[in-house]
């Protein structure tokens, strides 16, 4: 049975106290999901000077039917003013860590048909077919893909679709898993909108 995801209304003013016992003290919420069959997912950033969170900062997913897991940026620092993570080319990924029930899973988040010159990515990044989003963990590979004007889709790369989005729905295929579920969502909720697609809502 397909898993839909419904957008609970952000907040940024979300104390971490009121999301649950297990959220990371001093987290700042910044999106929510009611995902059906899994409850309330939260996704917020441990910014730059947080004592957990990292030397760079770094943006947290949590919830009661996924498995927690940490983005860290590659070469910009999180603040509450710029708190989401901008995937760069393959040569400079974003680090995600899924913690899963028996080990850390770690992977990468990059755009690899974007150059590294900033001049030529500002200008590719304009065409649609370079805003894809590539994510790596546990030897699996996953596209981000926009679809249509507002849409976004995910497909691992043995053909297999785990994510869409259906109006104002997104919807988990029958064949997505915990690790597919908690690198989608930590990715949705930690880098721009701009970063895969003209796409506003994210």
């Amino acid at each position: 049975m397909d898993r839909r995801s419904r957008p609970i209304r952000a907040c940024r003013l979300l104390a971490a106290r009121d999301c649950g016992p297990e959220v990371p003290p001093g987290l700042v919420v910044s999106v929510a999901w009611r995902l059906d069959g899994a409850g309330k997912i939260i996704g917020g950033l441990l910014p730059h000077g947080h004592p957990h969170g990292g030397p760079r900062g770094k943006r947290i997913l949590h919830g009661e039917g996924v498995w927690a897991a940490e983005m860290y940026p590659c070469d910009r620092k999180i603040t509450e003013e710029l708190d989401l993570v901008e995937p760069g080319p393959a040569a400079r990924p974003a680090r995600i860590v899924v913690h899963g029930p028996e080990h850390d899973i770690v992977g990468y988040v990059d755009q690899p048909r974007l150059p590294a010159d900033r001049f030529a990515r500002a200008t590719t990044g304009l065409r649609r077919d370079a805003r894809q989003i590539r994510i790596r963990a546990a030897e699996r590979i996953w596209w981000l893909r926009a679809t249509k004007v507002f849409g976004v889709r995910v497909i691992r790369e043995d053909g297999v679709g785990v994510y869409q989005t259906r109006g104002l729905h997104a919807v988990f295929s029958e064949d997505a898993d915990h690790l597919d579920v908690s690198v989608v969502l930590l990715t949705l909720a930690s880098i721009p909108s701009s970063a895969y697609a003209p796409i506003l809502g994210f």
